[in-house]
């Protein structure tokens, strides 16, 4: 059994913010916001407590040790008198004896940067010659440093290699944003990715991602990657990750060069300025985090135009359901209100889509509850007409390729290419976008197929088409 301090209810806290709590143990926490704080600690003292309350943003700190009646507020470099006092009705706490377990919550453990080609993977071999930052110290790896501001005077972990250890409490209903450093000079690939370790599972990416240098698009990566350790794994293949009925949902990440800003904030091992002021790696992640819901597909692939049953529970009643394709960010691809009891079930097209994995999101418009399921596009070719006679000419229509990547088509027996196009951003070639052709002259009568490669993801896409 464990005794949890629970902050039920903020009543007046003037020009102050919470910052972080520190149990008897004297292992602080840092709220995102002062709205909701759960202390926990496995001891007990009576007002043993201390509330670190920050002022301008987190740059100044001062603490309270909140009593029965009173607290006393204790600005930095100055004595306490009277004056200092604060009314202690800014906080009602009520004592909840009761498993820790009982409240929601997973725990960000570790984090694993690298250097990926332009499909996410990697390898140790890759991993020393372009480098990878993880969250470990005592190993043979360049630590990856984590703040809470982008010019790195809010540290998390550090500043010695010993502290680049993480253990970050994600409750629901928050947003966690996190600014990360590595050691500079960098970089040598033109593509990055992020492992995400939850709950000292440091052998199992629980969210996998890559995305292009300086950009600020991701994708899951299921390709070959690193454990926390620096080992061979596959990754997650999924942008979010649910575990002790917390939804964790990475919406934002980007990794840049060596650059000013931030200049020389970090070493291979310390975070501190180099010495020779060489300037660091810098990117971000965000996380968002709610009470995890339901969500389920008929199928975990298929090409655009497929249909495509959604069914979903763990919501509020009648309450309205935003489903999103790829980032919750994106705007909304369906609108659904859930039944009396959560719960919905429809069928729908799938729409246009770059090949690859992606997620579909769930979000409960009352509840903020997510719900959260993987799919991979995978691509498609269509000919029109579909009966034809040899040497007439007829238009190929594709879906489901790389956004933006060169496709060539080829007639399949006898085996002959016979023209190329260009994917737009969906990764389709559709209507005024379809690429004519010709049938080859010697081809067989009846069924004959048509296929059609990506030349950046190597999908393939196959169609048919009757020659009379």
């Amino acid at each position: 059994m464990a005794i949890l301090w629970q902050i039920a209810k903020i009543l007046e806290l003037s020009d102050h913010q919470i910052a972080a709590v520190e149990s008897p143990g004297g292992h602080p926490w840092h709220p995102p916001d002062a709205s909701r704080v759960v202390v926990y600690s496995s001891t007990f003292t009576t007002n043993a407590f201390q509330i670190y309350i920050a002022e301008d943003a987190g740059l100044a700190y001062t603490h309270t040790k909140l009593k029965p009646n009173f607290c006393r507020k204790d600005p930095p470099m100055a004595s306490i008198t009277s004056a200092n006092r604060i009314p202690c009705y800014l906080v009602l706490f009520a004592l909840l004896v009761v498993p820790f377990s009982a409240y929601p919550q997973t725990t960000l453990t570790g984090a694993m940067w690298f250097a990926s080609t332009s499909n996410g993977s990697t390898s140790v071999a890759q991993a020393y010659a372009d480098g990878a930052s993880n969250t470990v110290g005592g190993d043979q790896w360049y630590d990856l440093w984590l703040a809470l501001d982008p010019d790195a005077s809010s540290p998390v972990n550090g500043p010695s290699d010993s502290e680049a250890g993480i253990d970050i409490a994600l409750q629901p209903d928050h947003t966690y944003k996190y600014y990360i450093f590595g050691t500079g000079p960098c970089c040598t690939l033109s593509y990055s990715g992020l492992n995400l370790f939850f709950d000292g599972r440091s052998t199992t990416p629980g969210i996998s991602v890559f995305g292009p240098l300086s950009g600020s698009s991701f994708l899951p990566d299921k390709s070959p990657t690193l454990t926390l350790g620096g080992e061979p794994v596959q990754g997650s293949g999924t942008p979010f990750h649910i575990s002790k009925g917390v939804m964790v949902v990475l919406t934002e990440y980007n990794w840049n060069s060596s650059g000013t800003p931030p200049g020389d904030v970090c070493q291979a091992f310390a975070f501190e300025p180099a010495p020779g002021d060489i300037p660091s790696a810098f990117g971000s992640f965000t996380l968002l985090t709610a009470e995890a819901a339901a969500l389920g597909l008929s199928q975990v692939n298929g090409a655009p135009g497929s249909k495509i049953t959604y069914s979903g529970g763990g919501f509020t009643p009648s309450e309205t359901v935003n489903i999103y394709l790829g980032q919750i960010a994106a705007p909304a691809l369906y609108t659904v209100v859930a039944d009396d009891k959560g719960a919905f079930d429809f069928t729908a097209v799938e729409p246009p889509y770059h090949y690859g994995l992606t997620a579909l999101f769930a979000v409960g418009q009352t509840s903020g509850h997510i719900g959260a399921a993987s799919f991979s596009v995978i691509p498609a070719i269509f000919m029109k007409p579909a009966v034809a006679e040899p040497v007439e000419t007829v238009n190929v229509e594709g879906v489901g390729f790389g956004a933006g990547e060169q496709v060539y088509i080829y007639w399949s027996d006898p085996r002959a290419f016979v023209g190329s196009t260009k994917a737009d951003s969906h990764g389709g070639f559709t209507g005024g976008e379809a690429l004519p052709i010709t049938i080859p002259a010697n081809v067989s009568p009846g069924p004959n197929e048509v296929f059609a490669i990506g030349q950046t993801t190597g999908a393939i896409g196959i169609g048919t088409i009757r020659v009379n």
